[in-house]
């Protein structure tokens, strides 16, 4: 198994045991996640963390429940590479609404039950004018 976000069995001679994934190694810290829009079912660990803020794991034999009291900050890309103001932000970016409802903060375009609302509008000269004034 991989470790992904949660947890997965690694078996060892005739032992069996846990690699902690990233959501349990940051128990009480903040949780990275880049490329979201491209994980799959991995996005559901997500959801029992955000709400429970516990990892379950039944693999190998092993049951438990792992701690992940943690912030997670993750980063998505619009599917097709363009944000599309006919959709959702679920849409977008391919997330299902219920944890996309565990989000505090939603900086993207459009829908109206996200708290905070950050709009980039495309602008080729005001892009290049911060470009260049970044390099």
């Amino acid at each position: 198994d991989k470790v992904g976000e949660g947890a997965s069995s690694q078996r060892d001679d005739d032992e069996s045991c846990l690699e902690a994934g990233a959501l349990v190694l940051s128990d009480g810290g903040l949780c990275c996640i880049d490329e979201f829009d491209k994980m799959g079912n991995e996005k559901q660990v997500l959801l029992e963390a955000m709400e429970q803020q516990t990892v379950s794991v039944a693999k190998a034999g092993i049951v438990c429940t792992l701690s992940s009291r943690v912030s997670i900050l993750a980063a998505a890309n619009p599917a097709g590479g363009h944000y599309d103001r006919g959709k959702t932000v679920a849409e977008n970016i391919k997330m299902p609404v219920g944890l996309l409802s565990r989000f505090d903060l939603v900086a993207m375009c459009g829908v109206s039950h996200v708290d905070f609302l950050l709009m980039d509008v495309p602008n080729d000269e005001a892009d290049r004018m911060i470009s260049e004034h970044i390099m």
